[in-house]
């Protein structure tokens, strides 16, 4: 596919609006005389003065307070968070309007003058700042106006959902919104629909015209990471793209899905972390070797993406599972708290999409993968590969895209590969991961580039079809807890020896099943699985057994068994009771089973229902 972006009058006119723009942000800031009157009133003399109310056409805005605490933004619209007092403090709240402050809150002095006569007259000028009147009144207004939990309230830079539906990007000196006639608009940062939007240094601005699909530098982009070895060369670069256009979406997104690039040395990992910072610019928080702590200390309230690079698994860490912790949260906007300085604890709420590389990924739970697409690469061919090329506009132009596209992604294009999906037999998180991902790519390529990548849009039957195939092997992965823990506990060896080596629970089951062909009879099978705390009940009405009886109170041999799992000090009775009715008996069904004399209560774990569950093998 040729590149071909939005060019001619169109790129014109674009480039002439940013321009226009550039130029009224450097219109002069006028902050008069602190010695001259404001709208005909005179220092210090506004109604309320000193502090019974806030002065008018104040630049400091107050929010409110929490304990000793007031939430002020300041005049350059920044938010702090004001304990102590001085004047480098309301300096900062006011500047560049400080002598605004002065007028307000003034100190005056007698100077010695002429009238106009020649005359020596004695006048009052200002002459400094009465701080703890200014302090007074801050303060006084911050307890009018209430509680105020920045953790909940304040929006940072990145893709939002505002109140009436629409997208709105916060770049740092400007909130962004397509109006109802698709002109783009652009306001100071401030308070919408019951958040505030905050100031600080800017990132992309989005491109100031419309972009259709076919002159989207998204085409190219798709076509770049083609030539990467994908495992799923019809279905990953589009994921790939379309994590690219969640990125900028962030906030806005109900779902926010991760992608985690996995492959051996030199299959071009690092390129795709140089190709997304390319792209996506200064909206991008691009990190290597850092920890959950230092992600948020830097993310704050932003929902810009993050990528880390070299997330790889290192035995005795915890630091890499800490930031796929933070990533499975930021998924669903969900909360973190860690304890702080004086016993005071902080939350923090993550909602940025992260993608991840690595050769060889941490482990992950469950909970992890359903979150992320993992794409995994092979080798480059000798000859094979493309140097990205990529334009300063490109991020801009998709971001536009994103604000012109936004209805169409949440009413037709994301519930129509949800639905896609749910034909391929995928469950709701995987509709989730998979279907953000890929409406996002075809926001801004369309259905054409799909097609011609291999993914048949036009017909959905097919597509399920596709797209079931492509992602078996995610599925066979995502195991059920209970079903993980079953097999953890069929593996688990027994601390009991037979020519030299130990036997697991699930050999010795197998040699009873056997029947006279196997080492042991229901008396032997049951002194062996007794030692490690299970035991063994014939067949009978209840179903088709044999049943492994497993105690649902602690017990020190299961205690042993699980002490390196998910499941232990009894949480093996949880994860099991989560099976289906038929394979995991409970309730009435349960038992009370005598494991080395003493009695204990039992859930049955059906083995031929098991077997069915799972299926023989080979």
């Amino acid at each position: 596919m040729a590149r071909k972006t939005q060019t001619g009058l169109a790129a014109i006119q674009a480039h002439f609006r940013d321009a226009e723009r550039r130029l009224a942000e450097r219109a002069d800031l006028t902050d008069p005389d602190p010695n001259e009157e404001r709208d005909g009133i005179r220092p210090g003399r506004w109604m309320g003065a000193p502090w019974d109310r806030m002065p008018p056409n104040c630049p400091a805005k107050v929010l409110g307070h929490d304990g000793n605490t007031t939430f002020i933004v300041s005049a350059s619209g920044q938010l702090h968070a004001v304990e102590k007092w001085d004047m480098h403090v309301l300096a900062s709240l006011f500047a560049p309007f400080v002598n605004y402050m002065y007028w307000a809150w003034p100190a005056f002095k007698k100077i010695k003058t002429e009238d106009a006569e020649g005359n020596e007259i004695t006048a009052q000028i200002v002459d400094r700042v009465e701080r703890d009147k200014a302090m007074i009144c801050l303060v006084q207004e911050g307890k009018r106006r209430g509680l105020f939990d920045p953790e909940r309230a304040v929006r940072g830079r990145g893709g939002w959902l505002a109140e009436n539906g629409r997208f709105v990007w916060n770049s740092g000196e400007y909130l962004w919104m397509v109006d109802d006639k698709g002109e783009l608009q652009a306001a100071e940062p401030g308070e919408l629909g019951g958040y505030l939007y905050t100031r600080a240094p800017d990132v992309d601005r989005p491109w100031e015209t419309a972009v259709a699909t076919d002159e989207s530098p998204a085409v190219e982009i798709l076509t770049t990471l083609k030539s990467w070895n994908w495992e799923r060369p019809y279905l990953d670069p589009v994921l790939f793209l379309g994590w690219l256009v969640c990125a900028y979406m962030g906030g806005a997104l109900a779902w926010r899905p991760a992608i985690f690039t996995t492959g051996g040395a030199g299959v071009g990992k690092s390129t795709l972390h140089k190709i997304t910072q390319a792209i996506l610019h200064n909206s991008l928080f691009a990190l290597v070797d850092t920890t959950a702590a230092g992600i948020y200390q830097h993310v704050k309230q932003d929902s810009l993406p993050v990528t880390v690079d070299e997330l790889e698994a290192k035995k005795g860490s915890s630091k890499a599972m800490a930031v796929i912790e933070l990533a499975r949260l930021a998924s669903s906007g969900g909360r973190m708290s860690r304890g702080g300085a004086n016993h005071e604890g902080t939350t923090f709420q993550a909602r940025n999409c992260f993608m991840f590389s690595a050769i060889i990924p941490p482990p992950m739970g469950v909970q992890d993968k359903t979150r992320m697409a993992i794409l995994n690469l092979k080798k480059l061919e000798l000859g094979n590969g493309k140097e990205p090329v990529v334009h300063d506009t490109d991020g801009r132009m998709i971001l536009r895209q994103i604000m012109d596209g936004w209805e169409e992604f949440g009413q037709r294009i994301l519930p129509d590969w949800k639905k896609t999906l749910h034909l391929a037999g995928c469950d709701a998180r995987a509709m989730d991961t998979y279907g953000t991902l890929l409406a996002a790519a075809e926001l801004v390529v369309g259905q054409d580039a799909l097609e011609e990548i291999g993914l048949e849009v036009s017909d959905q039957t097919r597509l399920a079809e596709h797209l079931k195939a492509a992602l078996a092997s995610e599925f066979t992965e995502q195991v059920e807890k209970w079903l993980e823990c079953l097999e953890y506990l069929l593996a688990a060896p027994i601390d009991a020896h037979r020519s030299g080596e130990k036997l697991t629970v699930g050999t010795v089951l197998l040699e009873f099943e056997k029947g006279t062909s196997g080492l042991f009879d229901l008396g032997g099978a049951r002194d062996r699985l007794a030692l490690a705390g299970l035991g063994l009940v014939k067949a009978s009405g209840a179903g088709e057994g044999p049943y492994l009886a497993v105690p649902t109170a602690k017990h020190p041999a299961l205690n042993k068994v699980f002490q390196d799992s998910d499941f232990y000090e009894g949480g093996w009775a949880t994860a099991l009771k989560q099976a289906p009715e038929d394979i995991v008996l409970r309730g009435p069904r349960a038992k009370t089973v005598k494991i080395q004399r003493s009695p204990k209560h039992c859930l049955l774990v059906d083995l031929a229902a098991y077997d069915r569950k799972v299926g023989k093998g080979e």
